[in-house]
């Protein structure tokens, strides 16, 4: 079975998206940020949210929100990147070996998949904004992605 979540900082405030490229586009974008995870589960679902729930959010800053849409919806387009099978994922690392060092859990948790998702919020020709954006921050040596455009 699967679940999947997308946990993002409560109030927060669309920033310059010039700063995740190299060179500023000065196109008056701003963005938001989040993350988003897959964990591959047998088992306890209620079990594995809860686990979900206490790993992966500070409840005085953070939100969690259950499934597959994107919790905001009013971007010009979101950029999804993980690393790829192989690439070393430290955030994925210190979760497994957290839930393999506990016991009594009613879930068998089996994998997990992270991917940071970048909002982008403005005017423009959205594809070619979007392209500028994963050339910029996808490093396809050790990056995969998804690109949605609104």
């Amino acid at each position: 079975m699967n679940y999947e979540c997308e946990v993002i900082r409560k109030g927060q405030h669309a920033s310059d998206a010039d700063a995740l490229l190299y060179t500023p586009m000065k196109a008056g974008l701003t963005m938001k940020h989040s993350r988003t995870y897959r964990f591959e589960f047998e088992g306890d679902e209620s079990a594995l949210r809860a686990f979900a729930r206490a790993v992966l959010v500070d409840e005085v800053s953070q939100e969690i929100s259950d499934g597959t849409e994107p919790v905001v919806k009013d971007a010009l387009f979101h950029l999804d990147y993980s690393m790829k099978p192989g690439a070393l994922d430290l955030e994925k690392e210190a979760i497994m070996n957290y839930y393999r060092g506990r016991s009594g859990d009613s879930f068998v948790l089996k994998n997990l998949f992270i991917s940071q998702r970048i909002y982008v919020f403005g005017q423009g020709d959205a594809p070619a904004i979007a392209a500028r954006f994963v050339k910029d921050i996808v490093n396809p040596a050790v990056h995969k992605h998804q690109l949605s455009v609104a």
